[in-house]
């Protein structure tokens, strides 16, 4: 028809045909851009520099890219799917968002785990990490102990699995199939990700043999402290698990539902928003390194309660006994400035500073307590580990003044 559909799509097709790279056809597809946002150069005959490329034609250009990027991630994604795993239900998810410490439950739901508790029963998505079986996944159908593990194998097997460990830090879970010759997919270095790039993110949530794809872009890098790539492709329980992926079939990243707040589920609210995460492969292998072991990682926490009236400061105001600030030396009143050096100047800096830090680790609290500048080194517990939160205290308590009583209301 013309010379675009010659240079464009046309071309970029002949080239994947012949060479079977999809390099050549990403060359080809960039034709497209070039030769649809400039003329064409003089020596070419008027009809040909006056014709646009048809929309049709670069569409199924781009098309025939996404298809063959799907083609060379699919062998290596898995179909998981449980029974239990049992999740908390809205309202009662195990980490408060508002505290520190977990908030008491009232005593229906701590004897009736029906009532509070649903069952992660929807498939999810896993990507296949070694050819001897390993599996990484998210730990979004793994909060609790499912009671079975069946993984759909690409090329339609179903095996039993065992879970080794998670990280709830991370929404990561590392699975174990007994299997060999596995196809492992290829991982590309977060030295090639850039901001604006296609990606695709792929998962077997719905149930089907074929992953549904969603496609967007890198919105940002080195997020989450570091950990994480933002993109705009929609991401859901669909597709956790699962890779995000650029046109070279190459995953950047493993789609998880993270989020700054605390909290096992944090993050699912943010589904399919346009605001997803997905850990880069750095991490992602740092994190399989130490779930390889058979050691799960948990959130840390320090087993207080701030002050909400003061949004603008961190200030103590209850402390589980016991826990580890009530072991390290914590007062009702103190003002917590810094974690680890990291300046704290409200509320949202102290959930960011602690959000990715895990039990067993031990942080530097620096606190005001009256005059005095202290530092604190406190060791992250799991929550089970904590003791109740003190009843609310029989006095108003004044932050700017821990140590006197408030006056009462004037009429």
């Amino acid at each position: 028809m013309g010379v675009l559909r010659q240079g464009g799509s046309a071309a970029g097709v002949s080239l994947l045909k012949r060479s079977g790279n999809l390099k050549a056809l990403v060359l080809g597809l960039g034709v497209v851009f070039v030769s649809s946002a400039f003329p064409a150069a003089a020596a070419l005959p008027e009809d040909a520099a006056t014709t646009a490329a048809p929309a049709e034609d670069f569409n199924k250009a781009s098309g025939v890219v996404i298809q063959a990027a799907v083609q060379a991630l699919a062998p290596g994604l898995v179909r998981i799917e449980t029974v239990g795993g049992a999740q908390p239900q809205e309202g009662v998810d195990e980490d408060d968002p508002e505290t520190e410490a977990p908030r008491p439950r009232a005593a229906p739901f701590r004897d009736t785990p029906g009532s509070s508790f649903r069952l992660a029963d929807g498939p999810t998505t896993g990507v296949i990490w070694s050819a001897d079986g390993l599996i990484v996944t998210s730990s979004f159908n793994f909060v609790r102990d499912p009671l079975v593990i069946s993984v759909v194998l690409p090329d339609g097997r179903r095996v039993a699995a065992d879970l080794v460990a998670r990280d709830q830090v991370h929404k990561v879970a590392l699975l174990k199939v007994d299997a060999t010759g596995l196809h492992v997919p290829r991982w590309a270095p977060m030295s090639d990700v850039r901001v604006g790039q296609t990606t695709l993110a792929l998962g077997l949530g719905f149930g089907s043999r074929e992953p549904a794809v969603s496609a967007g872009v890198v919105s940002a890098v080195g997020r989450m402290s570091g950990t994480c790539v933002q993109t705009d492709a929609l991401l859901s329980p669909v597709n956790y698990g699962g890779p995000l992926a650029d046109l070279e079939g190459r995953i950047i990243g493993l789609c998880v539902p993270m989020a700054q707040r605390p909290g096992e589920l944090a993050g699912i609210e943010m589904y399919d928003s346009g605001v997803g995460f997905a850990l880069t492969a750095e991490r992602v292998r740092a994190i399989v390194a130490g779930l390889e072991t058979g050691r799960s990682v948990y959130r840390g926490w320090l087993g207080i309660q701030v002050d909400a009236r003061r949004p603008d400061a961190v200030i103590v105001d209850r402390i589980a006994d016991p826990s580890p600030m009530r072991d390290a030396g914590a007062q009702r009143g103190d003002r917590i400035i810094g974690v680890s050096g990291r300046r704290i100047g409200h509320y949202g800096h102290f959930v960011q500073a602690l959000a990715l830090a895990p039990a067993g680790m031990s942080v530097r609290l620096q606190i005001v307590r009256g005059e005095q500048t202290l530092e604190l080194t406190v060791k992250l517990v799991r929550a089970e580990e904590l003791g109740p939160l003190p009843e609310d205290p029989p006095e108003p308590f004044d932050p700017a003044d821990p140590h006197g009583q408030q006056p009462p209301e004037q009429p």
